[in-house]
């Protein structure tokens, strides 16, 4: 190989760190200045063009802005020789600094390490496959040690291993909390955290609304923005941490995802040779926090998320229907909107407003339908069910009738003595466990795993007393709705003729979960609250039950085949379909019917 004259070397520099909090402190600028004082000393010509920087890019791949240009100027000969701060700077595998080393020698670049030489002699090439090798160990040991010992405090209950608060907290470091890192609730952002929680759970507001309502109040993010993204709005409704349980380990990494187009304001060359995926709730650690919102609460939402995924829901702008956020297709799980039809008969143009499945539309789902339910006249169905919602709250037997079923359960009182009594027991256990430990009778290899089946095993048993003491609240406050159901059935059932459309429509979204339609009937789901019925009542539960209504279908624009609307069976929910649910905060659940 011919070595050019040194009047005639091109040098370039190539320098990279990993990640983004690397980049933000500039450390690639200490690599830059090694490499220009270097260059310089050897008296070369270094040209802005030939420096190769990859600022904040993972050395595990290939695929690098800067490096893919520097190996397209090897090709045509830009430069002959290359400064290098180490081989792990080029690549971290060592396959991968085999490959690139090979391959600019093969162009006749000389390639110069700082920390060390490249030789002619096998023992020079063996030190550089040694130093690579370790370099690929060394990473893959770190890697390893950070997430055991990441992992190990999480179970501990560390909240240092979190990354940063979220909005609505304040992290404080171990030196500010005398030795223990903690989130602190920030009072003025709680208060937002809050409104959006309840937006969604009991407004039932889609994200894009609770984004603009935030902006429409001014309120900032957490980085003083003044407009809210809506997929920042959605992690912050599905973050566990705002329930009082924040989580750990809620991602993991994979394969890099292959994309069909760059992401708005990401480069085009991804920064990372791999992705990240959700983990499993029962692969997630969880690390209690102070809470923001109740359990109930965070509950009712995550449904309420659930069901806006599938649905496109009614814009906050003004109502239109009656019925509108509250119909749902039996067949396809899509909701049902508003759509106005316009005809001309007899050289008059008439007009027919109808309940359509957003599945039977093929251009909101790529060309090809996925749903052939029939669509609904809006006054048809906003009838039926406004008059099925009068004749339950004027007649109370309909609900004391499942009140009652719900009140013969087997009495309890055995399994609940038993039950205190093993949980007595597992405490005792455990002070066993630690006397013997004081005492010298345990060493540390056998007290620590008894110990942890031992708090396991009363974690679960206090779960189970916690769903027992629930069940038995459920019941005295079923009891108490049943005293007070007729006052409140007399008092509302006055008032039903002369309600308005808004009264109608308040009410019917009050007492309904929704309404499900498939082929030629409906299903109507109502949730009743206890505060409707008593003062004292919990107004974290609700009741749900429903029926079947026979409805006509339409065989024409503006045409049934029937103009009646005939009841059929009443039928509550039972445990053969789903049992009655009474775990959520405003009526909304995720109980299959």
């Amino acid at each position: 190989m011919n070595t050019p004259s040194t009047s005639n070397v091109q040098a370039a520099i190539y320098a990279r760190v990993s990640s983004d909090a690397q980049a933000q402190k500039q450390t690639i600028d200490s690599q830059v200045a090694a490499l220009r004082e270097k260059v310089s000393s050897d008296s070369l010509p270094l040209s802005d063009e030939n420096c190769f920087l990859d600022d904040g890019i993972s050395g595990s791949t290939l695929h690098r802005p800067a490096l893919e240009r520097l190996r397209d100027a090897a090709y045509v000969g830009a430069f002959q020789k290359l400064y290098v701060h180490s081989p792990d700077r080029l690549a971290r595998k060592y396959a991968y600094q085999v490959l690139l080393v090979d391959e600019l020698q093969k162009q006749g670049i000389e390639i110069v390490f700082l920390n060390r030489a490249i030789g002619v002699s096998p023992e020079e090439d063996l030190l550089l496959q040694m130093q690579g090798r370790f370099a690929e160990y060394e990473r893959a040991k770190i890697v390893e040690r950070s997430r055991r010992g990441r992992r190990h405090a999480a179970k501990r209950g560390n909240v240092s291993v979190l990354s940063t608060a979220p909005f609505g907290y304040r992290y404080t470091s171990c030196v500010e909390g005398r030795g223990q890192a903690a989130y602190e609730i920030m009072d003025s952002q709680a208060v937002v955290v809050r409104q959006m929680f309840e937006w969604v759970g009991r407004d039932r507001l889609s994200i894009g609304e609770v984004t603009r309502r935030l902006q429409r109040q001014g309120i900032k993010t957490a980085t003083g923005k003044d407009w809210w993204d809506r997929s920042s709005v959605l992690g912050m409704l599905k973050n566990p941490a705002y329930k009082g349980l924040a989580a750990f380990g809620k991602t993991r990494v994979g394969p890099r995802r292959v994309q069909l187009r760059t992401s708005h304001g990401q480069p085009r060359t991804p920064r990372r040779a791999v992705s990240y995926y959700d983990t499993d709730a029962s692969e997630q650690i969880s690390i209690p926090v102070p809470a923001i919102v109740s359990e109930e609460l965070f509950e009712t939402v995550q449904v309420q998320l659930c069901k806006n995924r599938q649905r496109g829901r009614e814009s906050r702008r003004g109502a239109t229907y009656l019925l509108q956020g509250l119909l749902e297709c039996a067949c396809c799980g899509y909701a049902y909107y508003g759509n106005k039809v316009s005809r001309y008969r007899a050289g008059t143009k008439v007009s027919y407003v109808y309940y359509r499945c957003t599945g039977s539309d093929s251009y909101r789902l790529g060309g090809h339908r996925v749903c052939d339910n029939n669509q609904v006249r809006t006054d048809k169905l906003d009838e039926a069910v406004w008059q099925d919602v009068c004749e339950l709250l004027r007649n109370p037997q309909l609900l004391r009738k499942e009140y009652e079923r719900r009140l013969t359960t087997p009495d309890g009182s055995g399994a609940r003595n038993l039950l205190k009594k093993q949980l007595a027991a597992a405490q005792r256990a455990i002070d066993r466990l630690i006397d013997a430990y004081t005492d010298g009778v345990l060493q540390r290899a056998e007290f620590d795993p008894r110990l942890e089946r031992a708090r396991n095993r009363l974690v679960s048993l206090q779960e189970k007393h916690t769903a027992q003491e629930t069940e038995s609240r459920e019941q005295s406050a079923l009891r108490e709705v049943l005293s007070c159901l007729d006052t409140f059935t007399e008092l509302i059932a006055s008032r039903l003729d002369t309600a308005d459309w808004n009264t109608r429509r308040e009410i019917l979204r009050m007492l309904i979960e929704r309404v499900l339609i498939v082929r030629n009937q409906i299903r109507i789901v109502y949730r009743i609250n206890f505060p409707l019925f008593a003062k004292n009542a919990s107004r974290e539960k609700v009741l749900h039950f429903c029926w079947w209504r026979a409805m006509a279908v339409p065989t024409r624009l503006g045409g049934y085949s029937d103009s009646a609307v005939k009841p059929r069976n009443l039928c509550f929910t039972t445990s053969s379909a789903r049992s009655v649910s009474m775990n959520s905060v405003f009526g909304l659940t995720s109980a299959k019917l």
